[in-house]
């Protein structure tokens, strides 16, 4: 006979469960590099599939995309349901919870994201001998058609950069400042591939501008090494003559108390599309981070030294510019291969 002492009991059933996740969370923060973050998404993946196992009434009538689901109606519903937990959950439930987000319309991208996070718990739990099986193994990954990001051309982003450094050069003042400013931001952007939120936490202590080479702090507090050319090196040199010493960071707010905002710079992206003609969704910071990944791969860059500059924990986020490359050769043979021209 089923227990029913905790068909009202959600919050106790999640804090057990919670339990058996701290040793893999914290494996992923400490071994892994993961962000606070990065856990908190795999923390809410794994809340919405126990929430399913515990009521997949609740969870049919309460879970949507693109919706925050509130967990305290969960206990409204009926539930006869025998508590077990999640290194016993079947593959049966695992696959039935999918087939439910799929049904309710969840992106391609989320269940491979979720699917990836289970597989990794449970193959921690099978290397730790908790469990003797991993149930992911009968799950698989769902094919999907990556979205290729468009990638401004070599000659777009010449052209900004020497509008940047144009409107740099001329007369001393605040306006003279401003400008060296977005020239060396976007020269740096584009010269190392570094994310927005790593320039503008860049420190003055992370510059070493004799070898040539920035230390650049990553997504989970991993460092990183990034070299940079001559001018690029260069013009940090020149704006480094406005950074008060005071200052810890690269480019530091007009308040002095902290850097520059994320919003800053795409605001800066923004007048700068509209003086180059470049359209505004062209030109992001993550648009220049893809432009130099692209051409640097276009020029005969290995994969894996990509990977390292762009601070990619695995090789398959790194994969998609092969595919950019890929279908741009397709592109170049049927516009110019003779047999593609038809029988003229």
């Amino acid at each position: 006979m089923k227990n029913l002492d905790n068909k009202a009991n959600w919050i106790q059933y999640w804090s057990k469960n919670l339990k058996r996740f701290d040793i893999f969370f914290d494996h992923l923060y400490m071994v892994k590099g993961l962000s606070k973050n990065s856990i908190k998404s795999y923390k809410d993946d794994f809340k919405s599939l126990c929430s399913f196992v515990w009521n997949k009434e609740w969870f049919r009538e309460s879970t949507y995309p693109n919706k925050k689901t509130n967990y305290s109606e969960i206990d409204s519903f009926v539930n006869d349901f025998e508590a077990h937990y999640i290194e016993d959950f079947s593959v049966d439930e695992i696959r039935e919870y999918f087939l439910e987000l799929r049904k309710k319309g969840f992106k391609e991208t989320t269940l491979n994201r979720r699917i990836s996070a289970f597989n990794q718990f449970f193959l921690f739990e099978t290397n730790e001998s908790r469990i003797k099986e991993n149930p992911m193994d009968s799950i698989e990954r769902i094919a999907s058609k990556r979205k290729l990001p468009d990638v401004l051309t070599e000659s777009e982003v010449e052209n900004v950069l020497n509008f940047v450094r144009e409107s740099s050069t001329g007369k001393n003042g605040h306006k003279k400042k401003k400008n060296l400013r977005t020239a060396c931001i976007i020269e740096i952007l584009y010269a190392t591939g570094m994310r927005v939120s790593e320039l503008t936490t860049l420190r003055v202590s992370d510059l070493r501008l004799q070898r040539r080479i920035l230390n650049v702090l990553g997504k989970g507090d991993k460092q990183r090494i990034v070299p940079i050319t001559v001018r690029t090196a260069n013009i940090i040199k020149e704006w480094m003559e406005y950074v008060p010493e005071s200052s810890d960071y690269l480019f530091p707010s007009y308040g002095m108390n902290g850097h520059i905002t994320r919003d800053s710079i795409n605001k800066l992206l923004a007048d700068i599309s509209l003086e180059t003609n470049i359209d505004r969704k062209r030109l992001t910071p993550h648009k220049l981070r893809h432009a130099f990944a692209t051409h640097i791969m276009n020029r005969g860059a290995d994969i894996r030294v990509v990977q390292e500059l762009l601070g990619h924990s695995s090789i398959s986020t790194t994969e998609i510019y092969t595919h950019i490359l890929e279908s741009r050769m397709v592109e170049s043979l049927k516009n110019s291969h003779p047999l593609s021209k038809g029988t003229e």
